[in-house]
């Protein structure tokens, strides 16, 4: 019971712990790719767990009210905001995807799309040039 238990405690730590790394990679990333301090940015379920306690993002409720779209939701045809996944797959497949955070293997994984970027006059820092493809 006791091999249970400390099992237990170590998965909802580490639970914890891969959310405090997202978000913090989120808000050091995306409000310098973007260039503002707080962005509005709409979000699936799965990413309102990990960005609603945060100060840099507004969470809207429509995309056009967006700077930004984070997840893998399917959206309507109309919205044309850029979009940061949170899969690999979608990150391919997705049109206005310009960049992706996921993990593999239990490892972190961050993609960036140059062409995306450039289509979207955003500026993807120095230190994240190595990221791209």
């Amino acid at each position: 019971m006791k091999k249970f238990i400390f099992i237990f405690l170590l998965t909802v730590l580490n639970i914890f712990a891969n959310n405090s790394y997202e978000v913090k990679l989120y808000e050091k990333i995306l409000p310098n790719i973007f260039d503002k301090k707080v962005l509005k940015v709409f979000i699936d379920k799965n990413m309102k767990d990990i960005l609603q306690y945060s100060d840099k993002f507004k969470i809207v409720k429509n995309c056009n009210d967006a700077d930004l779209i984070i997840g893998n939701q399917t959206l309507p045809t109309d919205c044309k905001k850029p979009r940061f996944s949170n899969s690999y797959r979608c990150f391919l497949k997705c049109k206005n995807s310009f960049g992706a955070f996921y993990w593999r293997k239990g490892r972190p994984q961050i993609k960036f799309k140059i062409k995306e970027i450039e289509r979207f006059n955003l500026v993807l820092p120095n230190s994240l040039r190595k990221y791209s493809q």
